[in-house]
């Protein structure tokens, strides 16, 4: 756990916002508290991750939005452009109201309903 007045230093490495996403954060909601209340809460996100060598030391952290750290979370550089790219078809065929578009927004719904029960356990 990294201690207050490096939680600050992380924090205003951008000026209080996501590293990933660019919304803001709020520096009094570090880490995930309440699962119904994720708006403004955030983590240190280890900028090369411990799994590839990283250190646990805070100068190797930027802040991040609880949801854009659990996304990236252990992927790979490559995996995580897979996944964006993916994303950026898949929008596509939402916004087109295909099937396939149809299809993703029910399997979008499973994976949330799926990933709070999940995490209500913890």
């Amino acid at each position: 756990m990294i201690d207050n007045d490096k939680l600050k230093i992380v924090y205003n490495k951008t000026q209080g916002h996501c590293h990933f996403c660019g919304d803001p954060l709020i520096f009094n909601k570090y880490g995930l508290r309440d699962i119904n209340n994720i708006d403004g809460a955030w983590e240190a996100d280890h900028v090369i991750q411990k799994g590839k060598g990283g250190t646990k030391n805070f100068e190797n952290c930027l802040p991040t939005c609880v949801s854009c750290n659990r996304l990236r979370w252990h992927r790979s550089g490559q995996n995580l452009r897979d996944l964006i790219f993916l994303g950026l078809v898949a929008v596509d065929e939402i916004k087109k109201n295909t099937e396939v578009g149809k299809k993703l927004v029910e399997l979008k719904e499973k994976r949330v309903t799926a990933n709070i029960k999940r995490r209500r356990k913890i």
